[in-house]
């Protein structure tokens, strides 16, 4: 209050240049303010592009630098999807997933379904580190769902890969060939050749689980020529899933790729393999040292066999101290059969997942067409409503018209009669009548026209039922005494609506011949007519 004070006591002009000053200093930081959250979305965008040309480092750096104080909710969102993106590609995934959580929420607000698509997939990879499978494949699914409505192949690859990946570790092994391929056919679209080695060597191990070994064998060496392609950090289970394929048919082959396995990294499977090639040679000592080696390293396969193998070794050389020591182990072993209901429970999980997937969509397609056929429905009774209420209205201004017309004739008949045909009050009666057909009923100006086409020498072959109804409306304005008496005479037959014409065509004073001309039919079909339009005595 008191600067305002004092800005309240100072001139005019002086009040002037100050607020000029003040302006010079307060726009640029406001600019700079307005600036700042574009310049945030701008190296959001850039980080996105950085991961995609694999520059994993540069990606971190920028995303490091960023101001988190000047971002929008939308740039706060895509920053936690970044950052949980850059852990796992570094190998450091971020504590929990409480960030991740909260860009779910903005990108369902916002229904942004490749950003969920994106999101969801990395919840899949924290289930799967975390070791807890089936939620892991329920979160691909819907990374899957999402990706669906999306054109993004590398989106739709690395979801492919993972929903594999799952399958394959829970010897579900159709699911894993089905999804191996899908990512294969992504791979072989881009052409992307990390891609394409990742994918020959997934759906080869999918095919060897299955069986299939020509078949996963044809696949392994298709990879070959794109193990170049694969990072470093895999290039040690790439050669080892290789070795084992050729295990069986070239022992030779296998160790060279068990061997050059172990340079990049000491799998424990790799060591076992190589032992298993050893001991099929002979050669069980080496065979020994190999299954010693691997039981040491930290991994998370299953050692059981190998520590079998070790056991039944110590036994056979009377090793008795070595064999207690790994008798403890041994019983440590987990029982398969459970680890195979819970992977039939997996499958199953998927299964339903799809089912109720599809239910979903099926549900949704069903509301939309109840909704659709709700207003057809409604369309066709409003439109059918409107038919009868019109022809309700045209039949009684039709009879409004008849009545009024007919009385007219009658008062015309009456002039006749009294001699006075050419007088002006019968001229001014036909004006009337006109004018009747004319405007209230203009469907017995069309009777008239059929009347006048009949009179005229014309045929009614080419009629429709509706021109035949028209004749007689109008036949019945001007003549009601004769089609009423018609129309109540009792006959053999029901009266139809040609067999009422063709009454009328007698009561005109047409002859037997005449009818036939203008019916277009023969004098005996005249003659049936006849016959059944006779009244009953």
């Amino acid at each position: 209050m008191f600067g305002l004070f004092l800005l309240y006591l100072l001139p005019k002009s002086d009040l002037t240049k100050l607020m000029k000053k003040l302006l010079y200093f307060i726009a640029p930081i406001i600019l700079a303010s307005a600036c700042g959250s574009h310049g945030v979305t701008e190296k959001l965008i850039e980080i996105d592009s950085l991961i995609v040309k694999e520059q994993i480092d540069s990606a971190c750096v920028v995303l490091n630098e960023l101001d988190k104080v000047s971002m929008t909710a939308e740039d706060q969102a895509h920053y936690y999807l970044l950052k949980t993106r850059l852990g796992y590609l570094t190998n450091n995934p971020l504590p929990s997933d409480s960030l991740l959580d909260l860009a779910i929420i903005y990108y369902k607000n916002e229904k942004n379904q490749h950003k969920l698509a994106d999101a969801y997939y990395y919840k899949s990879c924290r289930s799967r580190v975390d070791k807890d499978y089936p939620q892991a494949i329920i979160y691909g699914k819907e990374a899957e769902r999402f990706a669906k409505n999306t054109n993004d192949d590398r989106l739709q690859f690395k979801i492919a890969e993972n929903l594999a990946y799952l399958n394959g570790l829970c010897e579900n092994d159709q699911l894993q060939l089905q999804y191996a391929k899908k990512a294969l056919e992504l791979a072989q679209k881009v052409q992307n050749k990390n891609w394409i080695a990742y994918s020959y060597n997934s759906v080869s191990f999918a095919l060897a689980n299955l069986g299939q070994y020509d078949s996963a064998h044809v696949y392994i060496e298709k990879s070959v020529p794109y193990l170049d392609y694969v990072y470093d950090y895999d290039k040690a289970a790439f050669l080892t899933n290789i070795g084992q394929l050729y295990k069986e048919k070239d022992t030779k082959k296998a160790k060279e790729y068990f061997e050059k396995a172990l340079q990049y990294n000491e799998f424990p499977e790799t060591f076992e393999h190589l032992a298993d090639i050893y001991f099929a040679e002979g050669n069980k000592e080496e065979a020994y040292k190999l299954w010693k080696k691997a039981i040491t390293k930290e991994s998370r396969y299953d050692k059981s066999n190998i520590i079998v193998s070790i056991l039944s070794y110590d036994l056979e050389r009377g090793n008795l101290d070595e064999a207690s020591k790994n008798l403890d182990e041994i019983i440590a072993i987990k029982d398969s059969v459970i680890t195979a209901l819970k992977n039939d429970t997996i499958a199953d999980l998927q299964i339903r997942f799809d089912q109720e997937t599809a239910i979903r969509k099926h549900e949704e397609m069903a509301n939309s067409w109840q909704k659709w056929l709700l207003f057809a429905i409604l369309l066709v009774t409003l439109l059918v409503a409107y038919i009868i209420i019109k022809r309700y209205r045209d039949k009684n201004r039709i009879q409004e018209a008849q009545m009024q017309i007919i009385d007219l004739m009658n008062q015309i008949r009456a002039f006749e009669a009294a001699g006075e045909k050419d007088s002006e009050a019968v001229r001014l009666l036909n004006e009337q009548v006109s004018e009747a057909m004319n405007q209230d009923a203009a469907s017995l100006q069309q009777g008239k026209q059929l009347y006048d086409h009949v009179m005229n020498g014309g045929t009614v072959s080419s009629w429709r039922k509706k021109d035949f109804e028209l004749f007689i409306d109008y036949y019945t304005a001007i003549d009601f005494k004769t089609v009423s008496n018609l129309k109540k005479t009792k006959r053999k037959e029901r009266l139809t609506i040609h067999n009422l014409f063709f009454l009328l065509l007698k009561e005109m004073g047409f002859e037997k011949k005449e009818i036939a001309r203008i019916l277009g039919i023969g004098e005996t079909s005249v003659n049936t007519l006849n016959t059944r339009t006779k009244p009953i005595e």
